[in-house]
């Protein structure tokens, strides 16, 4: 499951969570990483109301508002989080990637949709994350690479004589690990990692059958870790 703070101009981010009851979380990492917004509109959900998150907003100053039971349409971020899951479903088919990755590419997609210019009024020709921050944002680390592209990777755990640089998955930027430039990659056997050295596969490498092998033996392997059911856990980093 995740968390997800949207306004109606097309900004967003999305936290991923193990339980419910960790929505709490999820707004001390919005408050730390962002700031603190004029208000949290809310529908009933009793973790979103109640509890460590409603003294969290009360700590922070923030007021909390609530929507009509029943009525999502009255939140005008329902929209964005409409638009968020098409735009993941669609990257989630089109790339192949098992479904239990949704909540990485959700995250991904957040980043990609608030960085990107929309045509929506009120933005005034700006894109949803400077009119947010207010500065105009960098977007090189979510723009050289896409949605679970191929790469090769350092992984320092290889063995003598194996090659240092493995092949890997692209997942998005990582998040409070290492250089601006780290990414989320995901291995043959599932796990997650955080590294800084990683890149394109070549030419050379993309048209030889050997390497194709190896790409198709990947894919076989990371499909049967992790199978293809959505309301898996969240994959562990390593």
């Amino acid at each position: 499951m995740s968390q997800v703070f949207a306004t109606p101009f097309a900004w967003s981010r999305n936290y991923p969570m193990a339980r419910r009851s960790q929505a709490h979380e999820a707004v001390g990492a919005l408050f730390n990483r962002v700031g603190v917004p004029l208000a949290i509109i809310s529908d009933n959900a009793k973790e979103e109301v109640l509890g460590k998150l409603k003294q969290k907003l009360v700590d922070a100053h923030c007021p909390l508002r609530q929507t009509e039971p029943y009525s999502p349409w009255s939140n005008s971020a329902e929209l964005e989080i409409r638009e968020l899951k098409k735009a993941t479903g669609r990257r989630l088919l089109k790339s192949g990637a098992p479904k239990r990755l949704w909540d990485y590419c959700l995250e991904l997609e957040s980043l990609i949709r608030s960085h990107t210019a929309h045509d929506i009024f009120k933005l005034n020709g700006r894109t949803p994350e400077a009119m947010m921050m207010g500065e105009t944002p960098d977007i090189s680390y979510i723009c050289e690479f896409g949605w679970y592209d191929w790469v090769m990777f350092l992984d320092e755990v290889a063995p003598y004589p194996e090659p240092k640089l493995v092949l890997g998955r692209y997942l998005g930027p990582s998040v409070d690990v290492g250089p601006a430039m780290s990414a989320r990659i995901i291995k043959a056997n599932g796990q997650v990692v955080d590294r800084s050295t990683f890149r394109h596969l070549t030419a050379d490498q993309l048209q030889d059958e050997v390497h194709k092998a190896t790409r198709d033996d990947f894919t076989k392997l990371l499909h049967e870790m992790l199978g293809d059911d959505p309301s898996g856990s969240r994959i562990d980093h390593a």
